[in-house]
């Protein structure tokens, strides 16, 4: 243990000759404790600790801090000296991710760093000490947080995080989001016996008429039969199946995902779903969905006025603001209100469409920044959905600009190779690519100018995280 900073305090009034030393002690890496010892000056002092356990830099010196202003209010004086450089260290300044994670988490004060981020960060970097830290927050925001720290927990681990997560997923007030991540945060904890009972459970509860199936076959024709029959509250089932996840029932479901359309009432369960794959790094599932995203296009767009095919469902209406004396343009309540119904008729809309394919690839850029080799599993996983029956044709534009200065008309010739609208794709293999550029806000991946499709191919490496490929040999079974 090694000692920071000591506050010595003196009381002295009438008979009482009293002194109270408040230590701030490094017990560990980003780990504190606060001591202290009281009694009649001159004589043996006793002894105390202020926290329980070792917490970080920055909760230790609100407690520090704390402890010092009671006793000042309470008429002691600050009689320290200051302590000599070869006997006292000066704590360390945060210099790593995981100090500054852990010092957010302790502080909880209003920050530009909102702690639902930090939470996030947490997880993805797997730091088991942040658990302790972190569950205290259950509850503290709203389902978002929640969330955030069910996702969190299952990648931290440590103790007491299958017992929160058990009670978060047991409240009847959580919601179903967050319920589900906080399963599959148990799943990612949880050892093989743990599991398996689980999901018997789940088989069981199954409707009759799934669980008397003979075959996989079978299975997979009696759901399309269950879910056939248009109530919204049996597709349900799907994140249930996804969480038995056992060879009698992935097949059915992994024909669903491949053929099902991006519509009510499919598309609620297939966001979870994706989600559930993204954190279990299901290569496969992931990588279905991620292909479909990018090739099945938006039910409607989301910038339009209405909503096609459904009548007088407006999205958008007018509202005078009486703050800036204008007319503005707001979501209409009719359209919130019906978005909000569990049977509502509507999903898949262009913003929702544009929000998977950022994530996608922000999915897989995390692994890569972070040097996990599961990156290469997923980005196989999406590579293995394309075939050549996804290219499309060789597309050069070119456009027209006025130079004012002299009024003269200047073209620009662009061009497009023939997978140039993939955009995935393009991110895994050509991030670093000489040839192909993707401009902000642009929907496709282009040939640079210096590059026509066809020309010889660079003498580089082109593709995102080329050091992750160099282990190629291990992941060769996947081609």
């Amino acid at each position: 243990m090694q000692l920071i900073k000591r506050t010595t305090l003196h009381y002295q009034e009438g008979t009482s000759d009293k002194v109270y030393e408040v230590d701030l002690c490094q017990t560990g890496e980003n780990r504190y404790v606060v001591n202290f010892c009281y009694g009649r000056r001159g004589a043996n002092l006793k002894e105390g600790v202020k926290t329980t356990q070792a917490v970080p830099l920055a909760e230790a010196e609100k407690v520090f801090a704390k402890l010092v202003a009671e006793k000042t209010k309470k008429g002691y004086q600050d009689v320290s000296t200051p302590p000599l450089e070869e006997t006292l260290a000066k704590p360390e300044k945060p210099a790593t991710r995981q100090e500054a994670i852990l010092n957010r988490l302790a502080n909880q004060s209003p920050s530009k760093w909102p702690l639902e981020r930090a939470i996030w960060r947490a997880g993805e970097l797997k730091i088991p000490e942040a658990t302790p830290l972190i569950i205290p927050l259950i509850g503290s925001g709203d389902a978002l947080r929640d969330y955030c720290i069910a996702w969190a927990l299952g990648w931290c681990g440590g103790e007491g995080a299958v017992p929160a997560l058990v009670r978060l997923r047991s409240n009847n007030k959580t919601p179903e989001f967050v319920s589900i991540i906080a399963f599959e945060a148990l799943l990612k904890l949880a050892d093989a016996q743990t599991k398996a009972g689980w999901q018997s459970e789940m088989i069981e509860n199954l409707p009759p008429e799934l669980t008397s199936a003979k075959s996989a076959d079978e299975f997979s024709h009696t759901l399309r039969t269950y879910l056939n029959n248009g109530d919204y509250k049996r597709f349900a089932l799907l994140d249930t199946i996804y969480q038995i996840d056992n060879e009698n029932v992935r097949p059915a479901l992994i024909d669903i995902l491949k053929t099902a359309p991006l519509r009510p009432n499919y598309f609620l369960r297939f966001r979870h779903i994706f989600k559930m794959a993204e954190y279990r790094h299901d290569a496969e599932v992931f990588a279905i969905l991620a292909y479909r995203f990018e090739k099945q296009g938006a039910t409607y767009r989301s910038d339009s006025y209405a909503v096609r095919n459904f009548g007088s469902l407006r999205k958008y209406e007018s509202k005078y603001n009486n703050s800036t004396s204008r007319w503005e343009t707001i979501e209409s309540s009719q359209f919130r209100d019906y978005m909000q119904r569990p049977d509502a008729r509507i999903a898949y809309s262009s913003h929702t469409r544009d929000y998977f394919l950022r994530r996608v690839w922000r999915t897989l850029k995390t692994l890569g920044e972070l040097g996990d080799t599961e990156y290469v599993k997923m980005a196989v996983g999406v590579l293995l959905q394309y075939s050549d029956a996804d290219a499309e044709t060789i597309r050069q534009t070119t456009v027209y600009r006025w130079d004012r200065s002299n009024w003269n008309r200047i073209s620009f010739t662009h061009n497009w190779d023939a997978f140039g609208g993939d955009l995935t794709f393009n991110h895994i293999l050509y991030e670093n690519s000489p040839r192909y550029e993707l401009k902000e806000n642009s929907k496709a991946w282009r040939c640079r100018d210096s590059y026509k499709p066809g020309d010889a191919e660079p003498d580089v490496r082109e593709e995102a995280f080329p050091q992750l490929w160099n282990n190629l040999l291990n992941y060769c079974d996947c081609f």
